[in-house]
């Protein structure tokens, strides 16, 4: 039993510290939009996003899926004598693909300026690119190494470093120097040095100068596979900036990004948080009883939260922009399309919940073929809507196939699990959801406070609407009162948080 509980207690610690490290990566996005508002044009911050996305494509592929194989041969039986001998023929050959293939990148930017950025890059932007992102390459097989040796507190410590220097360089070079594109690839180089400075120790004492050729065989083929799906599905996903670029210019790539990393913000700190944390309970419980009413009484919940989130972006967007003047430059136009990509963001998380019950049964095959099938129609709608819209028209094609996916899995998980939802109060959610839009779009003031009234307004009628519709069970109002009652006295608020505790 003591084993267990210190195994789970380890866990518990370690599960701590990565999420630590997990949330300063998301933080300092967000911390970053604003820099890029102030101190980039919006056809710059497109051009930057065309070369994130190709970063992306990049990494995925690189080392053609041997950190995949090193992640699952480094606790095996057979490599216990061997795991120093295994991260060296690891390090060796992910550094080694790394490097062909950024100077493969490399001779390629000709063609990429022409057919890919459509604008021309210097050879000096280039290749600041490439060696800040191959240093960037050069330190994930040291920290997957870190993972695998459960030393979560130095993989934190490492990445949070390398994310502080990379958004206070940003910062330094974009508003002290506004040095632009070549400013954010400084910062690369030199947080991602930092970071394989901090690596050094860990790499000498964990390497052995001995290249297993027969074991890099069977962990390429293990891993390739994965490797060239998720690059396919990645290539996907990055035709809408792609398409947006060709039809259209390096303007509306940059209002669209500005829109989906504003709308993202709502899928890193609500629907990956919750998901990551439901999943595991989910598993956990999946043969008890109870499971299907725990899923459908979960799912309420979280469509309640990712909702009303969704909404406060939709009815607030503007003035978000406001704060950093970015509403008097072209990345105004980002507030357009951050309500329909909201929308999409709404089903993106019902497409991620109703794959649990499919995972449950182990039908695996059939997200893995909706994923493709998904991909390919997003090209086909984004080649269709992008010339007529523009950016709108990428924002349209995902809304639309994160419904259709939704609706998809919705009808498998019926077919195999029969799973009993909660329709009438979902039923209210959505026409609540779908009343204040109305009435928001339909009118707004000129003035900008009442504009700021009309919106709590709406914010509080949609409260008022939900308690009065029904929405909320007896038990569930219950505890609402309790809850008020408890936390509602501000001179028992210490005792109450020493009671979390207990």
């Amino acid at each position: 039993m003591s084993d267990t509980f210190n195994k789970f207690r380890s866990t518990i610690i370690q599960s701590v510290f990565y999420s630590i490290g997990n949330f300063f990566g998301k933080f300092s996005g967000v911390i970053l939009l604003p820099i890029y508002l102030l101190y980039l044009p919006v056809d710059v911050f497109g051009l930057f996003a065309l070369f994130e996305g190709l970063f992306q494509i990049f990494q995925i592929f690189s080392g053609l899926g041997v950190k995949l194989g090193f992640a699952r041969w480094y606790w095996d039986k057979e490599q216990v004598n061997n795991k120093k001998s295994l991260f060296f023929t690891t390090l060796l050959f992910n550094s080694l693909v790394c490097v062909v293939f950024s100077i493969i990148l490399y001779f390629g930017f000709n063609f990429l300026s022409q057919y890919y950025f459509k604008s021309l890059i210097s050879n000096e932007l280039a290749l600041l690119f490439i060696g800040g992102n191959l240093l960037k390459l050069l330190s994930e097989v040291p920290m997957l190494l870190l993972r695998a040796q459960h030393r979560a507190k130095k993989h934190s410590i490492v990445q949070i470093i390398q994310l502080i220097s990379y958004v206070l360089f940003v910062y330094l070079f974009l508003a002290w120097f506004d040095m632009k594109l070549a400013g954010l690839f400084w910062a690369v180089i030199i947080s991602a040095s930092i970071q394989l400075l901090l690596l050094i120790k860990v790499v000498y004492e964990n390497i052995e100068f001995k290249f297993n050729i027969p074991l890099l065989k069977e962990i390429i083929s293990y891993g390739f596979p994965v490797a060239l799906g998720n690059m396919v599905n990645q290539l996907f996903v990055f035709t809408d900036k792609y398409f947006i670029n060709l039809f259209s210019n390096l303007k509306n790539v940059g209002t669209f990004t500005l829109a989906h990393k504003v709308s993202n913000i709502v899928n890193l700190l609500v629907v990956n948080a919750f998901m990551n944390a439901y999943m595991h309970s989910y598993f956990k419980g999946a043969d008890e009883e109870d499971s299907e009413h725990f899923f459908s009484r979960s799912f309420t919940y979280f469509l309640l939260v990712i909702t009303f989130c969704s909404l406060l972006l939709i009815l607030f967007i503007k003035e978000a922009l406001l704060v950093f003047n970015a509403d008097k430059t072209a990345y105004g136009e980002s507030a357009v399309i951050v309500p329909v990509l909201s929308v999409g963001l709404i089903f993106g998380g019902i497409r991620q919940m109703f794959t649990l019950p499919i995972n449950k049964v182990k039908k695996t095959k059939v997200i893995g073929v909706l994923s493709i099938v998904a991909g390919a129609v997003n090209v086909i709608l984004n080649y269709l809507f992008i010339p007529k819209w523009h950016a709108l028209g990428a924002a349209y094609a995902t809304g639309v196939v994160q419904i259709l996916s939704s609706i998809v899995l919705l009808y498998y998980g019926l077919k195999y699990l029969n799973f009993k939802l909660e329709w009438k109060r979902i039923g209210i959610l959505f026409f609540n959801f779908l009343i204040i839009l109305i009435a928001f779009y339909s009118f707004q003031f000129e003035f900008f406070f009442y504009n700021i009234l009309y919106k709590v307004f709406l914010v509080v009628v949609w409260f008022v609407v939900g308690y009065i519709s029904g929405f909320l069970l007896d038990v569930e109002k219950q505890r609402i009162v309790s809850f008020w009652k408890k936390w509602g006295r501000i001179s028992a608020i210490t005792n109450n948080i020493k009671s979390l505790k207990h």
